[in-house]
């Protein structure tokens, strides 16, 4: 084998893991359709949780596949005896130091999202009405890690992986407070939607620990406590799924073989586009084959050579030994250079960007500043002095969050996370387009990297800062100030999450009337926060995407949004 360094070099490659769909993991193994690839748990039983696990027996099965130069009869005979088909020698047969049968390993795209997430959708959509479904689907607030399915869920159709991705981040949010025909417990699917998608996250953790993968097992047994509300409603009869029963092995696999991006079949699904697809779209589509591989030959020395730039530009930086990852997700802000809007009213900021007591909340933070440890009255009394040296106002509408790497540096390519807020405004076509203010993770008080407890939900109106000249007027150490400001509504505080969803219910904070609004810097938001409002039993029809917000008092805390939110909204 030639490696990258020219040299050919004698190899002695081992067969250790195959990741591949179920039909080719049958067509690998020669295991009948609507069985294990990997273990001889019957057929009839695989929906059930407390049958124990076994590798076939490899040797019994070499030893059948053996006889087939011998007397068909027996070799057929043999190999339907060992749970296989009889498979003319298979490739792995004569692979030194190879199980086939151990080899199968767990696939994130197919088991998961285009298995057992299609089939729970479906549950889903057969057990509550379409019509609800897709009325709460399209009602939902606008986030950045949220697609709005603005015409429902139901009607999709060749739905993709990465749709039902998108669609399993706020599954479990519409489905609450939704009431069963015959006064069924609606409360069992909840918490089987929910240990489906706690099962599907904590199974792409990048590491794992020995409580991790406890919780791995718990999430699958919940799941299987309360499955049975399906078979009631009549729309399973059993749950004899082969992608459902692998579950059962992924601990075991995960032991084995490491995490599951180590052999997720999406990584070589996606490859079809890049090598195939487009290669092919840029052809002639006659003698494709040797256009496609000099384009793609021609390709991959542009991305040598803009990494080689890349890197020239950069000073020449020695290479980085690649740390294993870890779930440290810090995050960094990045605001643009200039602002979107240079100079807006003080009354286009109450007006148009729903800012009320835009001078009051900045008053209180001018006094709070400059003389901490005020009591509350005093802060009141004093910021009704304070008189703002200006009428405008900079506007930024966009607050950037960009991931930070296990050697601190930021990847400034990739936006993990986008805030909001902006006022309606025209498109290219002269249509409006509707406000957009959205909602985030504020640090109070001393939060931690994980858990809510120091955080605060709030709406953010408008980001702003403020001329020299203005902040040498107004604060007493303006050197120590921060550049950026963001008006924010406050929600209620974290109280326990509900038991059936797990989700934290929260609400506008109201004093006498009125939102408590305040002043903040804007390097105390964490991140995002997508909120799911609490419908009850029929979404009202004339909430939309746009106006929930402001039209619903109470809402959900959305832990399912992305892997950030899983892990830091506990």
């Amino acid at each position: 084998m030639a490696s990258g360094d020219g040299v050919v070099r004698r190899g002695h490659p081992i067969l250790t893991c195959y990741s591949a769909d179920y039909p080719e993991q049958l067509l690998t193994t020669g295991i009948k359709s609507g069985e294990c690839p990997k273990c001889d748990v019957p057929q009839d039983k695989l929906g059930s949780p407390d049958i124990p696990v076994k590798l076939r027996d490899l040797a019994a099965i070499l030893a059948a596949l053996s006889l087939v130069n011998e007397d068909y009869g027996m070799w057929t005979r043999a190999c339907r005896e060992c749970g296989i088909k009889p498979v003319f020698k298979p490739f792995w047969e004569e692979l030194p130091h190879a199980n086939i049968f151990q080899s199968i390993t767990p696939d994130v795209l197919h088991q998961l999202y285009q298995g057992i997430v299609k089939h729970l959708i479906e549950w889903i959509k057969e057990a509550y009405s379409e019509a609800e479904i897709d009325a709460r689907s399209c009602r939902l607030p606008p986030n950045h890690n949220i697609r709005l399915f603005m015409k429902g869920i139901s009607g999709l159709s060749c739905v993709s992986g990465t749709e039902h991705n998108q669609i399993c981040r706020f599954l479990l949010g519409i489905i609450i407070d939704i009431r069963l025909p015959g006064n069924l417990d609606s409360g069992c699917p909840i918490r089987a939607v929910r240990a489906i998608l706690n099962f599907l996250y904590l199974a792409q953790y990048p590491c794992h620990t020995d409580q991790t993968l406890t919780l791995l097992n718990e999430a699958l047994t919940h799941f299987h406590d309360n499955k049975s509300i399906f078979v009631d409603l009549g729309i399973r009869a059993n749950f004899n799924l082969p992608k459902l029963h692998l579950f059962c092995h992924y601990v075991h696999m995960i032991k084995l073989y490491g995490t599951t991006d180590n052999y997720n079949t999406e990584y070589t699904e996606h490859l079809h586009i890049d090598l195939a697809k487009d290669a092919y779209r840029a052809t002639n589509h006659k003698d494709e084959y040797l256009q496609m591989t000099l384009w793609l030959e021609r390709r991959e020395k542009m991305l040598w050579h803009d990494n080689f730039v890349q890197w020239h530009l950069a000073g020449d930086p020695p290479p980085q030994d690649r740390l294993p990852p870890d779930m440290d997700y810090r995050r960094s802000i990045k605001m643009t250079k200039h602002p979107t809007i240079k100079h807006v009213p003080l009354d286009s900021v109450v007006c148009d960007y729903g800012a009320t007591f835009f001078t009051k909340a900045l008053a209180h933070y001018v006094v709070h500043t400059n003389q901490p440890g005020l009591s509350l009255a005093r802060l009141e009394q004093e910021a009704s002095h304070v008189i703002l040296p200006f009428q405008t106002v900079a506007a930024f509408h966009r607050i950037k969050f960009h991931a930070i790497n296990a050697h601190g540096h930021r990847d400034s390519a990739i936006t993990v996370d986008l805030v909001h807020c902006q006022p309606p405004q025209k498109d290219k076509r002269r249509h409006i387009v509707p406000a957009r203010f959205d909602t985030v993770l504020v640090n109070e008080d001393g939060g931690g990297t994980t858990g809510v407890d120091g955080y605060r939900v709030a709406q953010v109106h408008i980001i702003f800062t403020l001329t020299s000249q203005a902040t040498a007027a107004l604060f007493c150490t303006p050197e120590n100030l921060p550049t950026h400001f963001a008006y924010v509504e406050w929600f209620t505080p974290f109280g326990q999450p509900e038991a059936n969803h797990g989700l934290y219910k929260i609400s506008r904070l109201v004093r006498n009337g009125e939102r408590l609004a305040s002043t903040i810097d804007i390097s105390d938001i964490r991140r995002s926060v997508h909120l799911i409002p609490k419908f009850g039993p029929v979404a009202p029809r004339e909430w939309t995407s746009s106006t929930v917000l402001e039209l619903c008092s109470t809402f959900f805390v959305n832990s399912s949004s992305d892997r950030h939110a899983y892990l830091t909204i506990i």
